[in-house]
């Protein structure tokens, strides 16, 4: 006995019910502009957390190699070594230039990874017509400007002939001050972004 073959009707109703189903779960235009938001915000937030991670380790080995101090308030400031003359020491008088320009050239990389993320970002506020997200992140991008020119300064030191590791360190200092500036403005950005619309 052969099966009976399903209805038209229920064919219809079917594929009515999947149509209905499917556009239920379809997201609308706010939470696609929040879903794209999320994802440069959250991208740019490792961008920050990978570069910061690159200027404390170039400051660890300035500490570690030369014996100069880690000013306080950076990842590895508690296990500074007394700091010592590199002719007492024995250390190596300058940066090896290999290292100066691997870890520069992270942090560049990062830098401009985090420019790129935050000017989509403010590209969707742009199309949404969000003036208070485009002052954040106006503000924002002004912090992440000092953050690029503290690490164009330390570039322009890493190109010389010698590398004192002293100025290295004061320089790659102001860098990291920089960028936790610009990480803790994105904070408030995203903070913000986070909010439900009626809570803003």
């Amino acid at each position: 006995m052969r099966p009976t073959p399903p209805s038209i009707f229920a064919v219809i109703t079917l594929s009515t019910l999947l149509a209905a189903a499917s556009s239920h779960a379809a997201p609308d235009a706010g939470a696609k502009a929040h879903g794209y938001f999320n994802f440069y915000g959250h991208s740019a937030q490792h961008s920050f957390t990978s570069a910061r991670a690159h200027v404390d380790t170039y400051q660890r080995y300035l500490s570690e190699t030369h014996g100069i101090a880690v000013p306080a308030g950076t990842a590895d400031a508690a296990t500074t070594p007394v700091v010592k003359s590199a002719a007492a020491s024995g250390t190596p008088e300058f940066v090896d230039p290999e290292i100066a320009r691997e870890a520069g050239d992270a942090i560049s990389d990062d830098i401009e990874r985090i420019q790129r993320h935050v000017a989509r970002m403010r590209g969707l506020a742009t199309t949404l017509g969000d003036k208070t997200a485009l002052t954040e992140l106006h503000d924002l991008e002004k912090k992440l400007g000092d953050a690029r020119r503290a690490h164009a300064a330390l570039h322009e030191h890493h190109a010389a002939d010698s590398i004192a590791p002293a100025q290295a360190m004061e320089l790659a200092q102001k860098v990291n001050e920089a960028l936790r500036a610009a990480h803790a403005e994105h904070d408030d950005v995203m903070r913000r972004i986070d909010k439900p619309a009626a809570a803003r």
